[in-house]
């Protein structure tokens, strides 16, 4: 099982809000999976659930285009930095 990490939920949402910001006209849901590796029927849940939190907002309910918000691009941001240094205080505290 080498190379294969379980990614947590919160770091799957993330993906999915770092693919979706990459795209601020709007990304279809087929390219957002193929971006995060996960298969349409659990990203539209989890899309949905983004959605319900003011995260993302649904462009086109036909084609289901999404954009991330403002909110959703602050919460991106403040949640890699913390990722950074919870990783890094993680690596410093093994040495002592």
């Amino acid at each position: 099982m080498r190379g294969t990490a379980k990614r947590s939920k919160t770091d799957l949402y993330a993906t999915i809000l770092e693919v979706v910001r990459r795209y601020p006209e709007g990304v279809r849901i087929t390219r957002m999976s193929y971006g995060v590796g996960v298969p349409i029927d659990r990203l539209r849940v989890m899309v949905d659930n983004l959605c319900s939190c003011g995260l993302v907002t649904k462009l086109d309910d036909e084609d289901a285009y999404y954009r991330a918000t403002p909110r959703g691009v602050e919460f991106l941001e403040t949640y890699w930095k913390m990722k950074g240094f919870l990783d890094a205080f993680g690596d410093s505290s093994r040495t002592f």
